[in-house]
């Protein structure tokens, strides 16, 4: 079971529970009720959160290491709109040398040079070659230090490279 099912069933754990009390102690002090009132309205919060993450909605957490990349989709920044951009990408994340269960949807700042990098990985997908992403932690470290003022996630060191052949045993 994994976090978002556990917080989410813990949610509806605590609801039961506190139906359960309004019920059956009725006679309960007011500030407790208030209490319970002020802890329900955030289990409401954590129960939507949790529901957009078993929903498909993208994440903004930092992308993995390594990965498989599926597909992306570039939203380009619109000053005329109010729009600052975003990049949309389908993942599997690769731990240990394997591949996640299930890809993740990843949502990132647009950057011209990530642009380029999805374009020309894009084509290679389409092209029938399945594309590798790893992240160079050490250009990122590098990069981080040249701009001591930076905003949002940056992925200087992401690079896209085709990815190998297994290696079959032999007969």
């Amino acid at each position: 079971m994994n976090e978002v099912l556990l917080s989410l069933t813990l949610a509806y754990v605590f609801f039961t529970a506190l139906l359960l009390l309004a019920l059956v102690y009725s006679r309960i002090p007011w500030f407790f009720k208030g209490g319970l009132i002020i802890i329900a309205v955030g289990f409401y919060g954590l129960s939507y959160q949790g529901w957009k993450e078993t929903q498909g909605w993208s994440t903004t957490t930092p992308l993995p290491e390594r990965f498989l990349l599926h597909y992306a989709v570039i939203e380009e920044p619109d000053e005329a709109k109010g729009v600052n951009g975003s990049i949309y990408m389908w993942l599997t994340s690769i731990g240990n040398y394997q591949l996640a269960e299930a890809p993740r949807a990843y949502r990132v700042d647009y950057d011209l040079g990530l642009h380029d990098k999805l374009e020309t990985a894009l084509r290679e997908v389409h092209n029938g070659n399945l594309q590798l992403g790893e992240i160079n932690l050490n250009a990122v470290v590098q990069e981080s230090v040249k701009k001591q003022n930076r905003t949002g996630q940056k992925y200087e060191g992401l690079e896209f490279v085709e990815l190998p052949d297994p290696s079959l045993p032999e007969k």
